[in-house]
């Protein structure tokens, strides 16, 4: 067997560093098909269900980040993150307690975004995906990081994707006081829905 493993290996090459080779050669070239991807445009809408009856939608348009597809690992690297200081419900007041009392965004880092990682959608190459699929991620919002899991709607379109994602988020597991305005609370659970156009970068692997 050790003499297989020599002739078979390059002149000069023991079977140790042959295999040693091979793995980097397999590394490198699992790194050059990770492709990048930039959201183009995107928006976040936020409905919080009150206690009374009915419901309100907080809306956030400034919402950028730029992911790579890692086909392997069926994992989205990098980061998608909103600007929470944009969220807008409509009525001014409003606007200023949410932001300012609830989601405390003047406390700036981890305060003043929200930002989802580790994104996982669907099985197999997330390029394959169409139609819905399940998804998960790490959702940051308040300081706090929690798993999150919901369904993911994926189009094609040319060489872009759209993607509309929704997902349940229990208000206080994020440290938030539960919301009130003129003495109407929000109910403990709101759905979030996240839209966007991701295209390839220039130069990424996804544009060659």
């Amino acid at each position: 067997m050790e003499r297989i493993a020599r002739v078979s290996g390059p002149r000069g090459l023991r079977p140790r560093g042959a295999l040693a080779l091979l793995l980097a050669l397999a590394a490198s070239r699992a790194g050059a098909a990770d492709a990048s991807w930039r959201v183009t445009s995107a928006e976040v809408r936020v409905l919080c269900p009150l206690t009374v009856g009915g419901s309100f939608e907080a809306k956030a348009g400034a919402i950028g980040g730029t992911v790579t597809l890692a086909p392997s690992a069926v994992v989205f690297g990098g980061e998608l993150s909103v600007d929470l200081g944009t969220l807008d419900t409509g009525i001014g007041l409003r606007n200023d307690h949410m932001r300012s009392r609830y989601l405390e965004v003047s406390r700036g880092a981890g305060f003043d975004r929200a930002v989802l990682t580790e994104i996982r959608l669907g099985e197999g190459d997330p390029r394959a995906v169409r139609g819905k699929a399940r998804f998960t991620g790490t959702f940051l919002l308040h300081g706090t990081k929690k798993p999150i899991a919901g369904q993911a709607t994926v189009h094609q379109e040319g060489r872009a994707y759209r993607v509309e994602a929704s997902f349940p988020l229990t208000v206080s597991e994020f440290g938030i006081e539960k919301p009130q305005y003129l003495g109407v609370g929000v109910r403990e659970q709101v759905s979030v829905t996240v839209s966007l156009v991701a295209e390839p970068s220039q130069g990424s692997e996804a544009t060659r």
